[in-house]
């Protein structure tokens, strides 16, 4: 509550700060007047209408609405006005990241790079309720328990009802198992008997040695409907490329196409060892060549030096300086031939 004093007060202020206004020509005394009244006048029309209208939205709020739900409309409705407010869509005018670098509360705990806790196997994914879940999602029974299917499914896998239609080894012709890498991944029914007791067949061959014995190229190592391949981490670093693997029969196969036949693989290395031999032979050449260039400018300087001082020249140190000496006090003496300039530095031990 305002005290007396208090109003007398406001419009003893309210009329200084008129009085200031008109001796600075801003507000006459007419306007003031006028402006003090229309203004009390529209307050006074719109608080009459704010109240009205509050009236009218009440009536028609319970009118439409059962009275168990008016009180639940009516902070509804308060909640819409106090979200439309004017001060909430004011942002300031400083922006955090122009003077925050590192926002330390903002951070998230990824473990050194390896959990990353925004990775799809999160909780909101699809596949997080899957039956073994993802690897970042397994536990250790999990693991072992889909390891153990996994060699009932390859290895331990029931015959099929009529034995006589089962798939069997090309190479012997009587095992139905296949060994699971050649069979799945290079498609050869072969069984693991077979690709022990035939590795010039069946054995792994990585990308070097299809290159350096049977004289592919990298685009035709790297083309996926051509050869089918084994991805390994590379044994001599984590860090570099993946080891490939490809089997020798298919290798085989796609050279003797290439070359035309064992013989045409055979004379392409022979080609090749004598292109080495060449190569070498040319570089060998041109190494004793300069090794000759240089020889020959040694000789003529003898010959220019003999020419000079003679076939045989004697030095003549007749200048003898002493430059220093050294930890143990002895005296470093230095000689220089009057004839060839040659310096010899010298100590007496």
């Amino acid at each position: 509550m305002v005290t007396p004093e208090q109003k007398a007060r406001i419009e003893a202020n309210r009329k200084a700060a008129l009085q200031r206004l008109q001796a600075r020509g801003i507000v006459s005394s007419s306007n003031s007047n006028n402006s003090s009244v229309k203004g009390s006048s529209t307050v006074q029309n719109n608080t009459n209408v704010e109240s009205r209208r509050k009236q009218d939205d009440m009536a028609a709020l319970q009118a439409a609405a059962p009275p168990d739900s008016l009180r639940d409309a009516v902070s509804s409705r308060e909640d819409l006005k106090s979200k439309k407010r004017p001060l909430d869509h004011i942002r300031p005018s400083i922006r955090k990241q122009d003077y925050i670098e590192y926002d330390f509360a903002t951070m998230k705990n990824l473990n050194g790079g390896y959990i990353n806790p925004e990775d799809k196997t999160g909780e909101g994914s699809e596949d997080y309720f899957d039956e073994l879940g993802s690897k970042k999602q397994k536990s250790l029974d999990d693991w072992k328990r889909e390891q153990k299917e996994r060699r009932m499914l390859y290895e331990n896998a029931p015959p099929p009802e009529h034995i006589s239609k089962a798939p069997k080894c090309i190479e012997c012709n009587i095992n139905i198992e296949m060994d699971p890498v050649l069979h799945d991944v290079f498609k050869l029914q072969v069984c693991k008997q077979c690709s022990k007791d035939h590795p010039e067949k069946y054995a792994l061959l990585t990308k070097t040695e299809c290159k350096e014995d049977y004289f592919l190229t990298d685009p035709e190592l790297n083309d996926l409907e051509l050869f089918h391949r084994l991805e390994k981490p590379n044994p001599h670093s984590g860090t570099f490329a993946r080891m490939q693997l490809f089997v020798r029969c298919q290798i085989e196969e796609f050279a003797f196409k290439k070359w035309g036949g064992e013989e045409g693989l055979d004379q392409e290395w022979q080609k090749r060892e004598e292109g080495k031999t060449s190569r070498r032979e040319k570089k060998y050449q041109k190494k004793i060549a300069e090794m000759r260039l240089k020889t020959r400018a040694q000789e003529y300087t003898n010959r220019l030096r003999e020419q000079k001082y003679g076939t045989k020249h004697v030095h003549d140190f007749s200048i003898v300086v002493t430059t220093g000496k050294d930890d143990d006090g002895t005296p470093f003496i230095r000689k220089k031939c009057v004839d060839c300039g040659l310096e010899t530095e010298e100590t007496d031990i």
